[in-house]
């Protein structure tokens, strides 16, 4: 009974933290990562305001005072662990010194962003505790549920860091590959609560492993798309002109996605009757990213197609890593 709760609380998990990538997906499209300029609170308060008037008439100074010392903070540590060369790249970005008006639309969607944050997390703290009482019988259960809860609590000490440099892209993009690993480390968790394999071919197994690492570097590829989509998006208004802006790590980017639609194909048509569900949802989303990725690039990157495209592709992500997890080969049954 208490596995069951326990892999019940564990799907719950995963659910709150795609809830949590989709928020910061639109605080992201929307321009709203600065909506708080400070964490965990958000302009100092616990309930954000809703007006320029609730703040005091200095307030950029104010909040752009306490980040430049917790950035200081941050690139000392840097350099004690010698990274001194990216420290100094940090305290030079001049973006760091810039603080952006109060829009109440703008906090108020960041502000939903991390009460989702929060939620996970307490989802996060009762799976860990209910883990304790299977310790005698799935031990691993407790030390992988206390791992991914520290991971969580880097994440949410990172995403201080994010808020603290401005949204520079690079924290933006470890930070979403932090949120991909414990997503992994949640499905995992599944794996381990049913205790069930599934038998395929040594062939298949490594077509699977093909395809999680490529699709990996897709969505890399993508957060480097992503990011000069931010830069054009401050300096083009013109949306149209934000994919003739764009690198040629764009073109491999769109050109790669046949290679991810063929593996997958692949393995759609191979465990289709072994995993009929996270096939089935696996061919929607492919078809759904498809679309996405096609109105991004040929209809001026619509707001709402920006969101969707990198939740579609974390649930890629997740649904690669749950059959990984589940398979095992033939000479390995043996």
């Amino acid at each position: 009974m208490k596995l069951k709760i326990f892999y019940g609380l564990v799907w719950t998990t995963i659910i709150a933290i795609y809830l949590v990538i989709l928020a910061g997906s639109v605080v992201r499209t929307t321009g709203s990562g600065m909506g708080c300029p400070d964490w965990p609170k958000c302009f100092g308060q616990w309930i954000p305001p809703t007006e320029v008037s609730q703040l005091p008439d200095n307030y950029k100074e104010i909040f752009s005072e306490k980040r430049l010392k917790k950035i200081d903070k941050y690139t000392s540590f840097l350099s004690k662990i010698g990274y001194s060369e990216i420290a100094e790249k940090i305290k030079a970005d001049p973006n760091l010194r810039e603080e952006e008006s109060f829009v109440a639309v703008k906090t108020w969607i960041e502000y939903i962003n991390r009460l989702l944050g929060f939620m996970a997390g307490n989802f996060l703290i009762l799976m860990t505790i209910l883990s304790l009482f299977l310790f005698k019988e799935r031990k691993s259960l407790f030390y992988l549920s206390l791992l991914t809860l520290l991971l969580t609590g880097f994440q949410g000490w990172f995403g201080s860091i994010v808020v603290a440099s401005n949204l520079t892209p690079w924290t933006i993009t470890i930070h979403m590959f932090f949120a991909l690993l414990i997503v992994y480390f949640l499905i995992k968790l599944i794996s381990l609560s049913r205790g069930d394999r599934i038998i395929v071919s040594s062939r298949d197994r490594l077509i699977l492993y093909i395809g999680f690492f490529l699709s990996l570097a897709q969505i890399y590829f993508g957060t480097q798309v992503r990011q000069e989509i931010d830069i054009f998006s401050k300096t083009l208004a013109n949306r149209s002109e934000w994919i003739e802006s764009l690198s040629s790590i764009f073109e491999f980017h769109r050109s790669f996605a046949i290679v991810i639609l063929a593996i997958n194909a692949y393995l759609i048509f191979r465990l289709r009757d072994r995993f009929p569900n996270a096939m089935n949802l696996l061919a929607l989303v492919l078809l759904i990213e498809v679309l996405s990725g096609i109105a991004m690039s040929y209809f001026s990157v619509p707001k709402a197609a920006q969101p969707t495209h990198l939740l579609l592709a974390t649930v890629m992500f997740g649904i690669h890593s749950y059959i990984l997890c589940r398979v095992t080969s033939k000479n390995d049954h043996n």
